[in-house]
């Protein structure tokens, strides 16, 4: 908008017909994500298996003259979409690699293959797709085995899986502008592929990570992405570097009884991107009880490797119960990804069991799990983080760190034998398997009252912007000093500066100090093996459960082993977190109902506070409000002629311009032009400002600092910094029009407008 209208009443004129066209923002076609299949989404849509048709994806590792240079590919799959409305965001599936083509006496696969005798590997994520769907998602599973076959050379990692990929979707965006659509399901409007999930299981999750970082940092245009989030489901690793995670919110389930990946390796993405140097995104990591590698695709056999000595896999989860684990797990993990509603986002995070607010649980989804959670560097604070022996002397954040009665080991990240590493032998790393191999320490004590203490330096020591003290660990099965079955346990203390100490008793539980399932047996090498797994994982203690500290100036933080006789415990992280999201829906409490129901019943003022109660903000990072409802309420007071209100929709839209986009700025202007006319102080104040500085329309920004000639002489006197900018007639005019407006009208703060409303909400002066 240029404020260049040839007179001021022109402007009010166009101002109170703007008005008129102010309406509420649509739905973004995200639905709750605790909502049931509704009409909105079609009831339960249907999987329905498409074909494309027959293509040629290029191999450039061969020349031009060589037979597999083009390589020939089926680009089929399966799909499922809302049958109304939309936009909706896109979930792409990478199923796994298990051979397509049958395989020639030399254990080749045959490439191509007749379509009759080519495993459909992707048909065993239809019943996700349509759960998806049901949802508020185009979801498609699309047949990647051209990716894994050796029958047609060998071509280089990924690239064939990329250009399929682009087959699939910009075909997908073609039918969802109402183009060309092969897929068997309406899409026409249906999907934005600029809202995409990538989803992998197996060797398809390790693939989901390297498209994701490849499409945020290649700088490519595509019709598609870049990926918002990836979902890895009994992840493998092969040919993708691990190190530094994703670079988008990233979550693992990993089959405690893996039968195929029978370590959980794919727990080395999490576990790597705790050590990047600039980790952004956030990352969750699950572990689901009896579950397997292959009962996630529905189509597949059982594992390769079953049992392996392990009670606690026997008996193996229902498939259709898991399956519906990953169903219900997927569905919050888009919540997070796309819903605009912090309240809904929370309560996604809760059900992954992944609140920082909260302890740690053993039951996801009325299943036994346990989740990990890593977040996002800003809402973290390290205390221990172990990349070598220096750890347990100094934090990431350079305060001190003392051990007192305990003894601590750091153990380097990676697979070792005691015979290759002596020093290392209590690591236990070649007898106990943690997933992911991460970094770690060993901290054992022999009698009760050791201590780990972790100093906070100045400015660090405001534990009241934090949620919980969160110690990810694990009880080392193979030590003499922990009792085998018994859990173990101990305290967290805090120190303020003035001296006074809080301290918690962690309870023995806690999900991840049990004992862990699995059984000791003898080794000719070794001496004693553990058959199970031992995932570290989380205990939290609120904040809050600390009392009678001072928690804005604390000065220590320290683990205290007061709890037992003696024990051992694998510890990967100590530090304090927050919810990416407020445990409160808006920097303000919740509105009531009555404040509600006012404003549905055209109470301006009511209307007004609703608005700011959602306006979007950030305070420490963290994330407050709803967008959608305060334009909303915005554009309602502002349509009814509500000067406090048009002047708030202005300040909240230029605000937003400069964080994110001015989608708003338009409007608004239009509103605080309407509350110019009605002279309204700041708006006249805000209005001469954006005439001046920002449009350089300085004849209206000289009438209206000159309206407040009377009010404010010391604000209106600085339209003389740019008089030099206009004639002597236009100066002349503005004075006039201006003298001639202060005759009519007066200037009018928010308690004149509060005054002259008649609503139980408006504030008094």
């Amino acid at each position: 908008m240029h404020w260049t209208r040839p007179s001021w009443i022109v402007v009010l004129v166009v101002a109170v017909l703007a008005l008129a066209a102010c309406s509420p923002i649509q739905p973004t076609g995200v639905p709750a994500a605790d909502a049931e299949p509704s009409p909105t989404t079609g009831g339960s849509p249907r999987a329905v298996e498409y074909n494309l048709g027959d293509a040629m994806i290029i191999q450039d590792r061969f020349p031009a003259d060589s037979s597999f240079r083009e390589m020939p590919v089926r680009l089929n799959g399966v799909i499922a979409a809302p049958t109304t409305g939309g936009p909706y965001p896109v979930v792409l599936i990478l199923h796994g690699t298990h051979p397509g083509c049958p395989e020639t006496e030399h254990g080749v696969d045959r490439w191509p293959c007749d379509p009759e005798v080519e495993r459909a590997n992707y048909r065993g994520f239809g019943y996700l797709v349509s759960a998806l769907a049901a949802q508020g998602y185009v979801a498609l599973a699309i047949n990647t085995n051209a990716e894994d076959t050796f029958g047609f050379g060998e071509g280089a990692p990924g690239e064939r899986l990329e250009q399929l990929i682009t087959l699939h979707l910009d075909a997908l965006e073609t039918a969802a502008a109402g183009g060309e659509n092969n897929f068997g399901v309406e899409l026409a409007g249906r999907a934005d592929l600029g809202k995409l999930a990538i989803f992998g299981h197996s060797r398809g999750a390790e693939r989901a990570v390297s498209l994701a970082r490849k499409w945020a940092t290649d700088g490519v245009t595509r019709s598609y992405g870049p990926a918002a989030g990836v979902l890895l489901i009994a992840p493998a690793v092969v040919f993708v570097d691990p190190a530094g995670g994703a670079p988008v919110p990233m979550a693992l389930i990993n089959a405690a009884c893996d039968g195929d990946v029978t370590d959980q390796t794919g727990q080395i993405f999490f576990e790597a991107a705790r050590l990047a140097p600039e980790q952004k995104a956030w990352a969750a990591s699950v572990w689901l009880e009896r579950a397997n590698h292959n009962h996630f695709n529905d189509t597949l056999p059982g594992d390769p490797f079953p049992g392996q000595g392990r009670p606690d896999c026997d008996p193996l989860l229902d498939a259709d119960v898991q399956r519906a684990f990953l169903v219900a797990y997927a569905r919050d993990f888009l919540t997070t990804l796309f819903s605009p509603d912090p309240a809904q986002v929370r309560a996604a995070l809760e059900r992954m069991g992944v609140d920082a607010a909260a302890p740690a649980t053993a039951t996801l989804y009325g299943e036994a799990a346990q989740a990990a959670w890593l977040a996002e560097a800003r809402h973290r604070l390290p205390l221990l983080t172990p990349t070598g022996a220096e750890a347990f002397t100094v934090s990431p954040f350079d305060g001190a760190v003392t051990a007192e009665g305990v003894t601590t080991l750091f153990c380097p990240n990676g697979y070792y034998t005691p015979f290759t590493n002596p020093e290392l032998a209590d690591c236990h790393r070649a007898q106990v398997t943690v997933p992911g191999q991460p970094a770690h320490a060993v901290v054992s004590w022999e009698a009760p009252g050791g201590a780990l203490r972790f100093e906070l330096p100045i400015g660090l020591d405001n534990l009241l912007i934090f949620d919980a003290i969160s110690v990810r660990t694990g009880v080392d099965p193979l030590s003499p000093l922990n009792p085998a079955g018994a859990p173990q346990a101990f305290s967290i203390q805090v120190t303020d500066r003035s001296g006074a100490s809080a301290s918690v008793a962690v309870s023995p539980d806690e999900p991840a100090l049990r004992y862990p399932a699995g059984d000791v047996q003898s080794d000719d090498n070794f001496g004693a093996l553990f058959t199970g797994r031992l995932p570290l994982m989380p205990v939290r203690v609120p904040i809050s459960a600390f009392e009678g500290v001072n928690l804005a100036s604390i000065a220590e933080v320290a683990l205290i082993f007061d709890q037992t006789d003696s024990g051992a415990l694998f510890i990967a992280d100590v530090e304090l977190v927050r919810a990416p999201v407020s445990p409160r829906p808006t920097l303000s409490d919740p509105p009531s109902a009555e404040l509600i129901a006012a404003a549905e019943a055209g109470d301006v003022e009511a209307m007004r506070q609703l608005a700011n109660l959602y306006r979007p903000t950030e305070v420490m990072g963290v994330q407050y409000g709803n967008l959608e409802q305060a334009v909303f309420w915005y554009r309602q007071a502002c349509a009814a002629g509500y000067a406090p209100a048009q002047f708030d929709f202005y300040d909240f839209a230029r605000t937003h311009a400069e964080r994110h986009s001015n989608e708003f700025l338009d409007e608004a202007l239009v509103c605080l032009e309407d509350a110019i006319r009605q002279g309204h102080r700041n708006a006249i104040i805000s209005g001469a400002f954006h005439a001046a500085f920002i449009a350089h329309d300085y004849k209206t920004a000289f009438f209206l600092y000159a309206l407040l000639d009377e009010a404010a002489p010391e604000i209106a006197g600085q339209r003389w910094s740019f008089a030099d900018q206009l004639t002597q007639a236009e100066i002349d005019e503005a004075e006039a029009a201006a003298a001639a407006w202060r005759t009519e009208n007066q200037i009018r703060d928010d308690h004149d407008f509060f005054a002259a409303v008649n609503s139980p909400f408006r504030p008094v002066k």
